[in-house]
């Protein structure tokens, strides 16, 4: 291997090298679940590759290969893959943004960043398409901060990093924002258009599935925890996570220090970053910081609440995820800083203060290395729950999960608190709690799912539930053995009730009046067949209910479906396949954007190669 190889491949080796560092007992057989990172055996595709809820589009596009390749790989082995793969990319990508600094200060760019107390923390607590877009951010930033220069790579790049979703969009927007800016609009409509169209494949699914949601919990729950002035320096490092007991390094007042250092550092280094980028990319800097600090500062965090109340506002309440933007710039900046202090210390001394930055990276990632403090701890579902499942994948029908919960500590994950696995797991149809159960906000509901606001008042009555289960179309129902679990004992008093699996681990019943998925108001069940999620044959028949969550956009030919009382999907009577007429849209917009992309390769490769 020649010099300029050894030279290539150093940067992955050492992203390599610390994803395996990060992951540790990750890389063990087993599933992760810790808050949101919830790897079952094998990932649903998202119903929001087809605009379709009642969840949000939060894992779409990505999410949608996720599960493509947790069939083949299973779905621990995917997630933990795309987690060591956007670690290692997220080095590489702020090693490469100083291509003529000295190895001390790459390095200490790709630690400061890779392994920040941000990324830690968002790998541990499962928004991989966060991590993915920190991962994308510093190889789409030259280009995106210059979009002028070079439309071919502008709209690859954004391509790219949109394709991690909402967080990785509004960073190429601020980006993209800056350089238009600073290029006094050149070329302004034409990059406006290839931008919106290349984030259309999360925007549409967005648009379809943020509607019906609500009320949403107080916004004030999801600010940066920014108190003055302690909390704004450690910030600076990387923390400020909302929910502090998730917080991965940054703490104390070691975090607070190093924060402070570290942007002292990036303010000396900053005027020796490249100068094509210097400034498009400190304006995005702090435009990300402020942004971030806003939703936690006293006299803006209020203003800020206010601002994210609301369902689209919704999309910026978790606000510290823009501190990313600041990161990228603060990273290199910070080792050019140091590499310019080192020039004025003597020969001896020089290579010690080069490396300050990593040291300080090394320190900070240091409560996150080999397993982030046991979050990334590996578990193994107990044997009941594949038995259980096994059951409603022969005889399917919506499931209903209890607790009612949408987090719960999980005894099985060392009692870590955890998303509701059972949506994952299972499939499918699944009705869950959706309510974070913040006191100030007991109606809260984060999807947008009609049946879910019928559930809680039934749980007082489960002695004779089965009736209203009915009501609501759940064929089955599982009780995790799980915190408040033998509150629903009473269950077991319901003779419309069939249970199928008990054990240790969960108990699962049968409604036994359950008569199918689509059932005129006859009470006849009618024939149906799904191709795809927003596309079914169903038999000629006149008015029918279909025991699925109802939303604007379902079609019984061309004849618009309603609503039972319930929530359930009603058709009107007629013939014609049932069809969700968004799905064109979420489809179409794919089919545009990897239609441009593979042109643009293509045209791209009889002209010239794409530039490094």
């Amino acid at each position: 291997m020649g010099e300029s190889a050894r030279r290539g491949a150093l940067p992955w080796l050492a992203g390599a090298v610390l994803a395996l560092l990060v992951l540790g007992p990750a890389l063990t057989p087993g599933s992760l679940l810790n808050l949101d990172l919830v790897l079952t055996p094998t990932i649903p595709v998202p119903r929001g590759v087809w605009a379709l809820g009642p969840e949000l589009s939060r894992r779409v596009p990505l999410g949608a290969a996720l599960a493509c390749v947790s069939t083949v790989l299973g779905g621990a082995v995917a997630g933990k893959v795309l987690l060591g793969v956007a670690l290692a990319l997220a080095f590489a990508g702020a090693w490469k943004l100083l291509p003529d600094a000295p190895t001390a200060a790459r390095l200490g760019a790709g630690v400061v960043y890779a392994a920040s107390p941000f990324m830690l923390t968002r790998v541990a607590v499962g928004h991989w398409s966060v991590a993915a877009a920190l991962a994308v951010l510093p190889w789409a930033l030259p280009v995106l901060v210059r979009p002028g220069d070079d439309l071919r790579r502008t709209w690859l790049w954004s391509v790219a990093i949109g394709a991690t979703g909402i967080t990785g969009g509004m960073f190429g927007g601020v980006l993209l924002v800056c350089g238009l800016v600073a290029d006094r609009g050149r070329r302004l409509v034409t990059i406006v258009i290839a931008f919106v169209v290349a984030q259309l494949p999360w925007v549409i699914p967005g648009i379809f599935t943020l509607g019906p949601t609500g009320p949403l919990a107080n916004p004030r729950h999801f600010a940066t925890r920014a108190s003055v002035p302690f909390g704004v320096l450690r910030v600076l490092a990387g923390g400020g996570f909302w929910r502090p007991p998730s917080q991965v390094g940054a703490n104390g007042a070691g975090g607070a220090v190093l924060g402070a250092a570290l942007l002292v550092l990036a303010v000396i280094g900053a005027r020796q970053l490249p100068g094509r980028w210097r400034g498009r990319a400190t304006a995005a800097a702090v435009i990300g910081l402020a942004l971030t600090l806003a939703s936690g500062l006293p006299g803006l965090r209020s203003l800020f609440a206010d601002l994210t109340t609301t369902a689209v506002g919704g999309a910026l309440r978790d606000s510290q995820r823009l501190l990313g933007l600041y990161l990228v710039w603060m990273a290199p900046a910070a080792a050019l800083g140091a590499v310019r202090l080192a020039s004025g210390a003597s020969a001896a001394v020089q290579p010690t203060v080069e490396v300050l930055p990593a040291v300080a990276g090394v320190v900070l990632a240091a409560p996150g290395l080999w397993g982030a403090g046991g979050a990334l701890e590996p578990v193994t579902f107990p044997a009941a729950w594949s038995h259980a499942s096994a059951q409603v994948d022969r005889r399917p029908g919506p499931v209903l999960a209890l607790p009612w919960h949408e987090y719960l500590n999980v005894g099985f994950a060392s009692d870590r608190r955890v998303l509701n696995p059972v949506p994952d797991y299972f499939g499918g149809d699944v009705l869950a709690s959706s309510n974070p159960e913040f006191a100030d906000s007991p109606r809260a509901r984060e999807q947008g799912d009609p049946r879910e606001r019928h559930v809680p008042p039934l749980l007082d009555h489960l002695d004779h539930v089965s009736g209203a289960l009915q009501d609501l179309g759940i064929r089955w129902v599982v009780v995790l053995h799980e915190v408040d679990w033998k509150q629903y004992a009473a269950i077991n008093d319901d003779a419309g009730l069939e249970r199928t699996l008990s054990s240790g681990a969960l108990d699962l019943y049968r409604v036994r009046d359950w008569r199918g998925p689509v059932v005129d108001d006859r009470g006849r069940s009618v024939a149906v067949h799904t191709h795809a999620a927003p596309w079914s044959s169903v038999a000629p028949s006149g008015a029918a209910t279909w025991t699925r969550p109802a939303a604007t956009g379902w079609l019984r030919g061309t004849s618009s479906a309603g609503s039972t009382a319930t929530g359930l999907l009603r058709l009107p009577a007629g013939r014609g396949p049932v069809w969700y007429w968004p799905a064109t849209l979420a489809l179409a917009a794919d089919g545009v954007v990897a239609t441009g992309v593979a042109w643009t390769v293509v045209r791209g490769r009889r002209r010239a190669p794409l530039p490094n």
